[in-house]
């Protein structure tokens, strides 16, 4: 029996074999060792996630496991130490050490276990833990990636035991672990599933629309055995919802979260910061905190609400929480600064005119955004009633109250301004009530007008007629003179990368030039038409190369015809000869085709990493559809209505494949995983590897243009046109290869005439010659 036992031993049942095998020995000596057989190997396969899975955690705040840790580290904060329990690593020694769960103390220590809270594992949860306690317990998620499950982040749910959300299940389903509830979660593509309540008993899994802070009067203590977890997967585009919204931000001055310190940088001002948080890809960014002396930027998971008993005033640091709102944000100097300033416990006298009851501060201020007249909300807080003002504090008088927040509203310059008919042609003036960075330009004209500005209030552009001038784009049409204007909000730089966050209008005048226009309204989402085309880099004697293509495809995997500025896009690169574990993307480049001005080069992924995660994301092995894919938000560049994306695809020969990159966000200086490399000279390749460069060329059409306009530009060829001068079917190749293929026709030519010679000779001899008669 021990010797059956031996043979299976290398078999994927050997942790089982070997506790069996212990279990005979102990029988046979008469020492019954069961207890170790359960506590130790079974105990290990718990924690080892299968191929088909992947391993992420579980966090539930002011809980910690009780016991004695097997490491203490002091690692620096819990990304890092997810990285080290993920991979089974001890911080200290680098030595392998099974990891099946950690207590992390908000700050930078993290205590490693190899055992979990029970169900999942043996353990028991400590009484009383501080709200400085967090708990991070592995698990195995089936059916999703890695970047589904957001591995780049240190948790993917946050947990709330005995704890329901009521009113917006969405959907329900019967399932066989919570394992398989999350991650039907995370596969949710009919809504953007926020939350889930999972009951162990029944197997029910809720999954809904709204979370705990959206809706946390809905948030029910429960005796049945359900839990309930927050997706902290959400990104910035779906993290509204699918409804639609935007985020904005409530600022406090002189005010912190207290004893958690989680990723910091150094920003120049306050907007910078901003835009650490909404750029930000391994923290699910739920708060900032600046120091407008110190240029201190903390961006954190934590807020008001999860910290409500640790938080309190301080000096020189301000605090920002983003909120959803469902509004338009299109006069949006809201992009750029705190929408409200919040002033804790106060409130403000004076005639109500819009009042709500039962809602959140997000509803609340999303009905001052609505209302034409809010100048100011009084918020209670016990009561959940929102009143809007038309007077600010300045106007008013302000008096204590404990129960009621104040917040101002400080998005009252009109963002965008007015169009003036002048003599000069029309003048866009915009008027910000804080400081502006950034540029306002003609679309498709940023090299011949523009107007790039840093912390001003006040900005105007001029727009000449087109019979003084055309560097501005100006077109007379049924008697009106029309510019169309790009604010540039996204913090992108170069500032003539259009995105999604970027403010179109069109505004115009009478050629009589003496009325006033009024402020333009955003008339332009922009729509493209894409192509492929691969270029092949291959060197003298190289043989056959491996081929592949890049496309770009809609959210249901369709080749991509039009989109419009800001709809996400997939990127994929696909081979018949390789697969997803072969490939690497080194670089990929966005160029501008034709069009007016200087054109610089725009780079999306260097050295295998994204350069703009908001834009571009990791990229993603799938194995399911045999390819690498990244996703990436549709932009274009201006100048010109077409641009081209050129990526360095590298293939890496043998069973290991391409190793997978480490990346370094920016917004975080955290690292993430992507299927990209650092680029290799050719010279440097490792034998039976080979690289190509793939290129695709896009063509981007604003509303209310039509193809007349492309005749005003310089375009290498028209789309439109059936006699294309660049064909679908182009191939490219190098020039030795051009040469040698010159020259082998040559050859074959040649062959061929001489055999034609042969023959026809051969011909001649046998025919018999006619004697005359």
């Amino acid at each position: 029996f021990l010797l059956i036992l031996d043979l299976l031993s290398p078999s994927p049942l050997a942790p089982l074999v070997t506790g069996i095998q212990s279990l005979t020995w102990n029988y046979i000596m008469g020492v019954p060792l069961l207890l170790l057989l359960l506590s130790s190997p079974l105990l290990e396969a718990v924690f080892d996630c299968a191929p088909h899975e992947t391993t992420a955690f579980i966090r539930s705040p002011r809980t910690r496991l009780a016991g004695t840790p097997v490491v203490v580290s002091t690692a620096g904060h819990d990304l890092t130490c997810a990285q080290y329990c993920r991979n089974n690593i001890e911080p200290t020694t680098g030595a392998q050490r099974v990891c099946a769960s950690f207590n992390f103390d908000g700050r930078e220590t993290c205590y490693f276990f190899d055992d979990a809270a029970a169900p999942a594992g043996t353990a028991q949860l400590a009484g009383n833990p501080s709200a400085n306690n967090f708990y991070y317990e592995k698990t195995c998620l089936p059916g999703v990636s890695a970047h589904e499950a957001c591995t780049y982040r240190s948790f993917s749910f946050e947990k709330t035991r005995n704890t329901t959300l009521e009113g917006f299940v969405r959907k329900s389903l019967n399932v066989g672990s919570h394992e398989q509830c999350l991650s039907a979660c995370l596969k949710e593509t009919e809504f953007v599933c926020r939350s889930v309540n999972y009951n162990y008993d029944s197997y029910t899994c809720e999954m809904s629309t709204e979370d705990r802070r959206s809706k946390p009067t809905h948030l029910r203590r429960t005796t049945e055995n359900t839990d309930y977890f927050d997706n902290n997967c959400l990104t910035r585009q779906n993290r509204c919802g699918s409804s639609g919204g935007n985020l904005v931000f409530v600022k406090t001055t002189n005010f912190e979260i207290h004893f958690y310190d989680h990723t910091q940088s150094v920003e120049a001002q306050e907007s910078f910061c901003l835009q650490k948080c909404l750029d930000s890809l391994n923290t699910f960014c739920r708060s900032v905190e600046f120091s407008p002396t110190e240029k201190n930027c903390i961006v954190s998971d934590e807020d008001t609400f999860s910290r409500a008993d640790q938080q309190g005033q301080v000096q020189a640091k301000d605090y920002y929480e983003p909120i959803c709102v469902a509004a338009d944000l299109s006069s949006s100097t809201c992009r750029q600064q705190a929408a409200f300033e919040r002033f804790i416990g106060s409130s403000i006298e004076g005639e109500v005119i819009a009042s709500a009851q039962g809602v959140t501060i997000s509803d609340c201020i999303s009905l001052c955004f609505q209302n034409l007249n809010c100048k100011s909300i009084n918020y209670d807080r016990t009561a959940s009633t929102c009143y809007i003002y038309a007077v600010g504090r300045a106007d008013a008088n302000m008096k204590a109250n404990p129960s009621t927040d104040y917040y101002e509203f400080n998005c009252e310059s009109q963002f965008g301004g007015m169009a003036l008919c002048t003599n000069e042609g029309i003048r866009f003036i915009v008027n910000t009530k804080e400081p502006y960075t950034g540029a306002i330009y003609a679309a498709e004209r940023f090299s011949t007008c523009s107007q790039v500005v840093e912390n001003a209030k006040q900005i105007s552009i001029t727009f000449p007629p087109p019979t003084v001038s055309t560097d501005c784009g100006t077109v007379i049409r049924d008697g009106k003179m029309e510019a169309l204007v790009v604010v540039s909000l996204d913090g992108v730089l170069p500032h003539q990368v259009t995105t999604e966050w970027d403010r179109f209008y069109r505004v115009s005048c009478d050629v009589s030039m003496d009325k006033m226009v009024k402020e333009g309204s955003v008339v332009v989402t922009t729509l493209y038409e894409a192509g492929t085309a691969g270029t092949q880099v291959l060197d003298v004697a190289t043989p056959p190369p491996v081929t592949a293509q890049l496309t770009f495809l809609n959210q249901l995997e369709e080749p991509l015809e039009k989109a419009s500025i800001g709809d996400p896009l997939i990127l994929s690169v696909t081979s018949e000869q390789a697969g997803p574990h072969n490939m690497m993307v080194t670089e990929c480049v966005a160029t501008r085709v034709g069009g007016f001005g200087d054109s610089a080069p725009f780079t999306l992924i260097e050295n295998g990493c994204p350069r703009y995660p908001a834009l571009v994301g990791p990229i993603e092995q799938d194995f399911e559809k045999n390819r690498l894919k990244s996703d990436v938000r549709a932009f274009r560049l201006d100048g010109s209505y077409d641009v081209q994306i050129m990526c360095t695809v590298m293939f890496c020969a043998g069973p290991n494949g391409c190793p997978v990159s480490n990346c370094l966000d920016s917004g975080t200086n955290e690292l993430f995983s992507s299927h990209g490399r650092k680029k290799r000279s050719t010279a440097l390749l490792v034998e039976g590897d080979s690289q190509e460069t793939l290129s695709a060329v896009i063509r981007v059409l604003a509303e209310g243009e039509d193809l007349s306009d492309l005749s005003s530009l310089s375009l290498p060829f028209n789309h439109s046109s059936s006699s294309s001068s660049l064909s679908d079917d182009l191939v490219c190749m190098s020039e030795a290869w051009f040469i040698s293929s010159i020259v082998s026709l040559s050859l074959l030519c040649l062959l061929l005439s001489s055999l034609i010679v042969v023959w026809g000779l051969h011909s001649m001899s046998s025919i018999p010659k006619q004697l005359p008669q």
